[in-house]
């Protein structure tokens, strides 16, 4: 979660409501157009991807009262961002059931590679500069 390096006062949070009951802080700001900017970013680094199909709804919640009394309160739903799709090696490794997909394509990329042969490299080097 990205830190803010001002130091005006967080009276904004997003909070993604699960359906279990518990709730998963996304993000915090000092205003409204600042959290609802930095919610969906952090809806990949904050929710786990086991917990995404349960969040039923996200909050945008505003501090009311002191900062020593006071309660958030509900001030608008935001939409929940849909789940971020699985690159080509990752669903790869889990159709294997690996969870190395992205490894195992890289290494089958260098096994279908042409192997070069370093004496050959030598080789031509010294012709070039005989030369």
């Amino acid at each position: 979660m990205a830190v803010s390096q001002t130091s005006g006062t967080q009276d904004w949070r997003a909070i993604a409501q699960l359906s279990s009951g518990g709730e998963r802080l996304l993000c915090v700001g000092e205003s409204s157009s600042q959290v609802r900017a930095a919610y969906v970013g952090a809806w990949g680094e904050v929710i786990r991807d086991e917990d995404r199909p349960t969040v039923q709804s996200i909050s945008l919640q505003k501090w009311a009262g002191q900062v020593w009394a006071g309660q958030w309160e509900h001030q608008q739903s935001l939409e929940v961002p849909a789940s971020p799709r699985k690159d080509k090696g990752e669903a790869q490794s889990l159709a294997n059931g690996n969870g190395n997909g992205a490894e195992a394509e890289t290494e089958a990329d260098l096994e279908s590679a042409p192997e070069v042969d370093a004496e050959d490299d030598t080789d031509e080097a010294a012709e070039i500069t005989e030369s």
